[in-house]
C-alpha cells in the first residue's frame, strides 16, 4: 500500500478513536498544568467532545465500561464541588480519639493506601517498614488526580466507591502534587493558589473526602499532603495545602494530619535525606516525588501517626 494511503488510514483511525473516546481527551487536558499545551488540547478536545456527545459516539465506550465493571469517577452537584464551609467549624462533632481493635498476626490491619502518584512508593515501603505481619497493605494510586479539578476526577465519588468495595481498617491518603489549579466555591467565587480563599476551599474539600474515607469517623484516615518542593512556586502551594489539611483535621472525625512538610529536613527542601545513618537520594528528578529509598522517611512518620491509634505498631 502506498505510504500516502497508509498515512490516510492512520489519520482516519485516529479521528474515529478520538470521536469514540473524546471525553478522555478532554479529561487529559483538564488534568494538565495550565499552559499552552493544555490550551491546545482543550481547544481541540472540547468541540470534538460536544459533537461526539450530540451524535452518541460516547455510548459504546460507556457500555464497555459498564460491562467490565468500571464505575464513573465524575459527577455533578457533589459536596466536593458545591458544599458548605460549615464542615470546617471547630465545634462540629469531633469525637475524642476513639479506641480501635489492635492488629495481630492472626488479624492484621487492612490498610488502603491511595492518592496521586506519590502514594505508590509510600504503599510499598509501608509494607516493609511496619512490624511484620501486622498490616495488610493495598495500594491504588490515581496518577495525575487532585481535589481542585473534580471535573477531571471526583475524589468524593471515588472515595465512596473504594471504601464500600474494600472496607479497610485504616486509610493512608497521599495527595496534592497536582493541585496547582484555581478553585471555585459554591457561591461562584474563584480563587487562585496563594489566596486565603483558596486555602479555605481546599480545607473544605479535604474535610469532605476525609469524612467519606473515614466513614464519618469509624476508621482513621492518615492524610499526607505534599512535602517541600524544589520549585518555590510549588513549595508555596504545598505549604498552603498543609495548613489546609491541618485545619480540616481539627473538625473532621477520624482525619489525622501527617506533617512531612515541616518535619523532613527541618522543612527545607533537600534532594537527599539521612536514613539509618546513611545519606540517600530521597527525591526524583522532578524535585517533588520521593524515590523508593527516600520514601522510607515519610513512611516512618506515617507509622508514628498510626501508632497513636494502634500502639502495637510501635514495635516495642
Amino acid at each position: 500500500m502506498p505510504a500516502g494511503r497508509v498515512l490516510g488510514v492512520i489519520a482516519i483511525a485516529l479521528a474515529v478513536a478520538t470521536l469514540f473516546n473524546s471525553e478522555a481527551l478532554v479529561r487529559a487536558g483538564e488534568g494538565m498544568q495550565p499552559g499552552p499545551t493544555r490550551d491546545i488540547v482543550l481547544s481541540v478536545g472540547r468541540p470534538v467532545d460536544d459533537v461526539a456527545g450530540a451524535v452518541g459516539f460516547h455510548l459504546p465506550r460507556e457500555g464497555l465500561d459498564l460491562a467490565f465493571g468500571q464505575e464513573p469517577k465524575t459527577g455533578s452537584g457533589t459536596a466536593l464541588e458545591r458544599g458548605s464551609t460549615a464542615i470546617l467549624r471547630r465545634n462540629r462533632r469531633k469525637a475524642a480519639r476513639q479506641s480501635f481493635a489492635q492488629p495481630t498476626p492472626a488479624r492484621p490491619l487492612r490498610v488502603f493506601v491511595t492518592g496521586d502518584s506519590q502514594a505508590e512508593f509510600l504503599g510499598q515501603r509501608l509494607i516493609d517498614q511496619a512490624p511484620q505481619g501486622l498490616l495488610e497493605v493495598e495500594t491504588v494510586a490515581r496518577n495525575g488526580t487532585g481535589l481542585t479539578n473534580p471535573a477531571f476526577f471526583n475524589w468524593e465519588i471515588n472515595a465512596r466507591q473504594e471504601v464500600e468495595t474494600r472496607d479497610p481498617g485504616a486509610v493512608v491518603m497521599a495527595i496534592g502534587d497536582n493541585d496547582g489549579f484555581n478553585v471555585q466555591t459554591a457561591d461562584g467565587s474563584l480563587y487562585d493558589p496563594g489566596d486565603p480563599g483558596w486555602e479555605t476551599e481546599f480545607a473544605r474539600r479535604v474535610a469532605v473526602v476525609g469524612s467519606v474515607l473515614s466513614g464519618d469517623g469509624t476508621r482513621p484516615v492518615y492524610w499526607v499532603p505534599p512535602p517541600t518542593a524544589r520549585d518555590p512556586e510549588f513549595n508555596g502551594i504545598y505549604a498552603s495545602q498543609n495548613r489546609a489539611v491541618e485545619r480540616a483535621a481539627e473538625s473532621t472525625p477520624g482525619l489525622r494530619y501527617v506533617d512531612i512538610y515541616s518535619t523532613l529536613a527541618r522543612g527545607k527542601y533537600s534532594d537527599t535525606l539521612r536514613i539509618d545513618g546513611e545519606r540517600v537520594l530521597a527525591r526524583q528528578a522532578d524535585g517533588i516525588h520521593f524515590t523508593r529509598e527516600g520514601a522510607v522517611a515519610p513512611v516512618r512518620l506515617i507509622l508514628a501517626a498510626m501508632a497513636e491509634d494502634f500502639p502495637v505498631l510501635r514495635g516495642e
